[in-house]
């Protein structure tokens, strides 16, 4: 099936501006937002009372973006790549979307519930105490599968521009072909 070229680089942007919802939000929350509200707030609990939304929005977001990229990284890689690494960028988007799933629905509520339903403040609690030791659990999962969306991200923007370079590499539609001799001059 051959694709229509004017679709195209509007496809290729989508695809790009995903890559970048995937990847810029999980990176700036990692770098800058978290480590500065537990730095500035006066208790972990309070800071993990801004941070708790502010990471499922970035979940959303990631969630949404790795639907565009199952769709243009189908359409993308329909031609020029290896069935394998096909399979692979198609795949890769499926699997991010599920990590951010998992992440918003499965380890942030139960993290909140844990902070809500503590005796008192979390880091006043006893290294022992089982909120305490769930709440570690939670958040090494949840920091786990963080990791997975940004993995999935980059590996999805290493075959982008792989993709990209494989296109670049191929010769024009009817320009490897010889030019067709003259049989017969009639001038």
């Amino acid at each position: 099936m051959r694709r229509d070229k004017r679709l195209e680089a509007p496809v290729l942007f989508l695809h790009l501006s995903a890559l970048v919802l995937v990847i810029g939000p999980f990176l700036f929350f990692g770098a800058a937002v978290a480590p500065s509200l537990f730095r500035v707030l006066p208790t972990r609990d309070l800071a993990a009372r801004v941070v708790s939304p502010v990471l499922s929005a970035a979940c959303l977001i990631a969630e949404v973006a790795f639907g565009v990229l199952f769709a243009t990284a189908w359409y993308l890689g329909r031609e020029g790549f290896p069935k394998l690494t096909r399979s692979l960028f198609t795949r890769l988007p499926v699997a991010g979307f599920f990590a951010a799933l998992v992440v918003r629905e499965l380890l942030i509520p139960p993290i909140d519930k844990i902070r809500e339903e503590a005796p008192g403040l979390i880091d006043q609690l006893p290294a022992a105490d089982t909120s305490r030791i769930l709440l570690e659990r939670y958040h090494r999962l949840s920091t786990g599968f963080i990791g997975v969306v940004l993995v999935v991200g980059l590996v999805m923007l290493v075959l982008t521009v792989r993709l990209l370079a494989m296109r670049r590499d191929l010769p024009a539609p009817g320009a490897s072909r010889p030019p067709v001799p003259k049989l017969l001059d009639l001038s």
